[in-house]
């Protein structure tokens, strides 16, 4: 085990409320509703065959130059190509005049009825059976991501996707736009839509994706801060029932693929990995910023515990080697939220001692105090079931019992509830015969926090929390 697990902060003083409670209560309230893990997205950067200038990260997915084929209304010109990146500093190509000039106008579904009405939306559209592209959202790690970041929150539960292109969509200046929408599912098995951002010079038609009060927004225009040389296919996955919109194109064209989402079966092993994903694009990214921006959360520091939403095998030995990799939905959100701020992160079995039937039997008034603290709690490594003989005689205690475990007795500020257990111990009991009793053990994310003074000396751009 790592030493300590986390060690404690040197305590600094610190004039303000704390908000401790409030604040890691409504941080567990989020992560656990679907609005941790709403919408996600990233970057792939296009990498040609004989460029040597161009790095990629160690690890990191990269994309060969993208070529658009379709087909021209002019049929004597027959299928037209067409290569991303475009340069952003030169004139539109005929080239892309061309694709435009292709394209049909874009409609709308209303009420089962597909609606044109460019007060509502004004974009252009090829239809799948009218272009073809040598871009897969599968070779990247695109596909993989939104497996086992979108899907736990759904109700199929962790499944793989099929990703269906469904259209290309060209919204140009000076005034494409697509209003606030929800989607309507084209089948049952439908979750979510995929879009992604060929790179094309632009300007607006930033993606505003809603869900429960809450908003991200993908800008993908020409030297963005997601997007700054304008060389990178820019991506952003969302589910069915979010709101959204396309604000407007100012200058240039926005031009993508849009892909319908599908469950299928499948699993997925990402979390802490490099992926095609930016972390920063998760809702939960902005929410834990925030938090730690704010004095009053954990003034003097300590380790925040969040409790796994989904199961895991993590009591068997061999599957429990898998974590963090196999983390999913929320929890993989959690995990890779806290390391890109910054934090100290590791996943550990949690033996469920405060709160299992016959805790009391075994306790000791010369015991520590910290048995006695609901804030204080057993932490192993993800070692698999352990059985030991301890419990087995008169005067046997907790403590003699949970260290033949293997855990330590550390304070931690829960954001939840446990969701999940499994069997952590087996050990024995005294009495008028011999028993053998089980303790079960949860698994959990534990992230150090450093002091709010540590905090605001290394300093964030993100706004405090503020607690009524």
């Amino acid at each position: 085990m790592d030493t300590a697990p986390f060690p404690n902060n040197e305590a600094v003083d610190v004039p303000q409320m704390d908000y401790t409670a409030a604040i890691s209560q409504a941080l567990g309230s989020f992560i656990q509703s679907k609005s941790a893990t709403f919408a996600c997205g990233g970057s792939v950067p296009i990498v040609s065959k004989d460029a040597s200038s161009t790095t990629v990260p160690s690890g990191s997915t990269s994309s060969a130059p993208v070529a658009l084929r379709w087909d021209s209304r002019d049929f004597a010109a027959g299928t037209t190509k067409l290569s991303f990146p475009l340069d952003a500093n030169a004139a539109p190509s005929t080239i892309l005049v061309k694709l435009v000039s292709d394209c049909q106008p874009a409609s709308f579904g209303l009420n089962g009825a597909d609606v044109l009405d460019e007060s509502y939306r004004k974009a252009t559209k090829l239809d799948r059976a009218a272009f073809s592209v040598n871009f897969c959202p599968y070779e990247v790690g695109i596909i993989d991501t939104i497996a086992q970041l979108l899907l736990p929150g759904t109700e199929h539960g962790t499944k793989g996707v099929r990703a269906e292109l469904y259209k290309l969509n060209i919204y140009a200046a000076p005034s494409g736009f697509f209003k606030a929408h929800v989607d309507t599912p084209r089948s049952p098995m439908q979750f979510g839509s995929l879009v992604v951002s060929l790179p094309c010079h632009h300007v607006g038609g930033q993606l505003v994706v809603r869900h429960a009060g809450l908003s991200k927004t993908f800008d993908w225009g020409t030297t963005t801060a997601l997007n700054p040389t304008s060389s990178q296919i820019q991506w952003a996955a969302f589910y069915s029932d979010c709101e959204h919109e396309v604000l407007q194109v100012t200058e240039g064209h926005r031009i993508t693929l849009t892909y319908n989402l599908y469950h299928t079966p499948g699993v997925g092993d990402l979390a802490g990995m490099k992926t095609a994903m930016d972390v920063t694009s998760l809702p939960l990214f902005q929410y834990g910023k925030d938090a730690l921006k704010t004095p009053g959360f954990m003034p003097q520091g300590g380790n925040l515990g969040i409790y796994c939403q989904h199961a895991y095998a993590h009591a068997d030995y061999e599957a429990a080697k898998e974590l963090p990799g196999t983390l999913k939905g929320s929890d993989m959100a959690v995990y890779d939220v806290f390391r890109a701020l910054g934090l100290r992160v590791k996943v550990y079995a949690i033996l469920a001692g405060d709160n299992n039937d016959g805790y009391e039997d075994y306790e000791d008034e010369d015991e520590d105090e910290d048995e006695g603290d609901l804030r204080c709690s057993i932490l192993g490594e993800l070692c698999g079931l352990q059985v030991t003989e301890e419990g087995g005689y008169d005067g046997s205690t907790l403590r003699e019992i949970t260290d033949a475990w293997g855990g330590q007795h550390v304070n931690v500020t829960w954001a939840n509830e446990p969701q999940h257990l499994g069997p952590g111990l087996v050990h024995l009991t005294y009495g008028n015969q011999a028993g053998v009793d089980t303790m079960y053990s949860s698994a959990a994310i534990i992230v150090q926090i450093p002091s709010a003074g540590i905090r605001g000396a290394a300093g964030t751009q993100s706004e405090p929390i503020t607690v009524d």
